[in-house]
């Protein structure tokens, strides 16, 4: 049993040593909003970090799943805003939308389903994608992440699904929150549930 333990770490602790990462802070969330009113308070609180503001585009994409209007919204809030358009359809939030290139990233969590709950400490192919509660996200930096004085930070989100961990880059937008620049590896599939 000892050595079935000391394989599972070493299995799980592979991919920090493969990519050299460091671990940031762990964000909990300790309820999914269910109103886009929710989802900004929310993110008012927790964006103000760049684990922070990867952990709320983790929170987009999995209610995404769960309710497509509130999860696009959600997503379109967690993007910076010059990556933004303006819109006056009824998927628009604030009177902005997605840009063409991460639009095509929501047509990517309709084909990989297990996505939305696929970066939840916890989730993994062999229980379903099924978090551990509270939701946890867990981000890591490497040696070429960049420097966070600097506004600009790229993370790597924490996933079971795959055999590496996923980079989102995050800028501090002009409002002083955190959002994606660059997220299109997490909306990359991963191993099917088992």
């Amino acid at each position: 049993m000892k050595t079935f333990t000391s394989l599972l770490v070493f299995c799980f602790s592979l991919p920090l040593v493969a990519q050299n990462l460091t671990g940031r802070n762990p964000v909990n969330i300790s309820s999914e909003p269910t109103t886009i009113e929710e989802f900004k308070s929310l993110q008012s609180n927790l964006a103000a970090t760049p684990e922070g503001g990867a952990a709320i585009l983790v929170l987009a994409i999995s209610l995404y799943g769960k309710n497509q209007d509130l999860g696009r919204k959600a997503v379109t809030l967690s993007v910076l805003s010059k990556n933004r358009q303006k819109s006056t359809k009824p998927t628009a939030v604030d009177g902005v939308d997605l840009g063409g290139s991460d639009l095509y990233l929501l047509g990517q969590l309709d084909k990989y389903k297990m996505l939305s709950n696929g970066y939840w400490k916890g989730a993994e192919p062999s229980n379903g994608y099924t978090p551990s509660l509270p939701l946890t996200v867990e981000t890591y930096t490497n040696p070429y992440s960049g420097d966070e004085s600097t506004g600009k930070l790229k993370l790597f989100v924490a996933t079971r699904g795959a055999s590496s961990f996923r980079p989102v880059s995050v800028e501090k937008d002009t409002d002083g929150l955190w959002r994606a620049k660059e997220m299109s590896s997490l909306f990359v599939g991963m191993m099917p549930a088992k």
